[in-house]
């Protein structure tokens, strides 16, 4: 029932709806055969850059949202979010995919696929366009719980398997060297979930503020853990604070929350320079990166603000336009 979609569900919708239009309509994919002759609908499929990132509740599908907004201008470039489902899925998604272009992913994440080997050669096979902003650890637990400590033995959400929240609460418990029963829901259902005590915390990582805790609040009996920034952890993370003025209704005035964060990134496969994706993406990365003013303006997300997507991943290769592109504008 439309009606009853959020602004940003509603817009999610539909341009998922365009994309599938337009990629039907389309006889043989550019890429896929060369000696395809072109057609008009083949024209406006080389000009529609779909980009996957986190579900509904995440802010790197606001920033998504927020890129859609801000750099369409069809039929010269369109660019049409899409939900995900899981962090590792939108890299297999960004593969195998034919309308996903471009994917949001946490660096964690990509750093736990080039050490476990779970995608041999990823380092090869993707290319970063920019470091994007920071997304917050979140841990939410039962008020009866005041530390980490405190969750031995207890059920916690880590979010569903193969998300960033469940890689990076993965890496926190065991960091952290507090063994828990970790259990796999969607976010929305662990909320239900803890506010009737069937579990004792969730894990959400997302840009703060984000929309997944807006149905639960203190009355509720919950609260935010601190999450010391120490150990193992200063390897792949940063520190991060919430306070009353991200949720206020569920983090007192004057209070604050210790956590980590994780930058989120946006990546592409590795294409030759030849294929229309390759060029499609070079008109993305220059109207990107030379409007990304205003990004930083209202009524898009704050968490573009402490973007700098000049910035270089060590270990990584940047896609070659957005690098001569960056290197030209020191």
């Amino acid at each position: 029932m439309l009606w009853r979609m959020s602004g940003l569900a509603m817009t999610v919708f539909f341009c998922a709806v365009a994309l599938g239009q337009a990629y039907a309509q389309t006889s043989a994919p550019a890429w896929r055969a060369s000696t395809t002759q072109s057609t008009g609908t083949d024209a406006a499929a080389n000009r529609i850059v779909g980009i996957i990132a986190g579900n509904i509740d995440s802010a790197s599908l606001e920033v998504a949202n927020d890129l859609s907004r801000t750099l369409n201008e069809y039929p010269i470039l369109r660019i049409v979010p899409m939900v995900g489902t899981s962090a590792i899925q939108n890299i297999n998604d960004l593969f195998a995919l034919e309308n996903v272009d471009l994917a949001i992913v946490n660096m964690d994440v990509l750093t736990y696929l080039k050490r476990n080997k779970r995608m041999p050669g990823i380092e090869e096979r993707i290319r970063y366009i920019a470091k994007l902003h920071s997304e917050e650890f979140h841990l939410l637990s039962r008020m009866k719980y005041m530390c980490l400590a405190e969750l031995t033995g207890r059920k916690v959400n880590f979010g569903p398997e193969g998300s960033s929240s469940a890689l990076t609460a993965q890496a926190v418990f065991a960091a952290s060297k507090v063994q828990v029963q970790p259990q796999y829901l969607d976010p929305a259902v662990a909320i239900e979930k803890l506010r009737t005590g069937e579990i004792d915390a969730t894990v959400f990582v997302s840009g703060k503020p984000t929309s997944a805790f807006s149905k639960i609040r203190y009355t509720d009996s919950v609260h935010f853990l601190d999450v010391a920034y120490d150990g193992d952890l200063q390897q792949n993370y940063l520190p991060a604070i919430m306070t009353h003025d991200d949720y206020p209704d569920l983090i007192a005035p004057n209070e604050t929350v210790s956590t980590i964060a994780v930058s989120a990134v946006l990546i592409t496969g590795a294409s030759s320079p030849k294929s229309p994706g390759y060029k499609k993406l070079t008109r993305f990365v220059e109207r990107f990166f030379s409007r990304f003013d205003e990004l930083e303006e209202k009524p898009n997300h704050t968490k573009w603000r402490e973007v700098n997507f000049k910035l270089p991943i060590s270990g990584w290769a940047r896609f070659l336009p957005a690098e001569k592109w960056v290197t030209a504008h020191p």
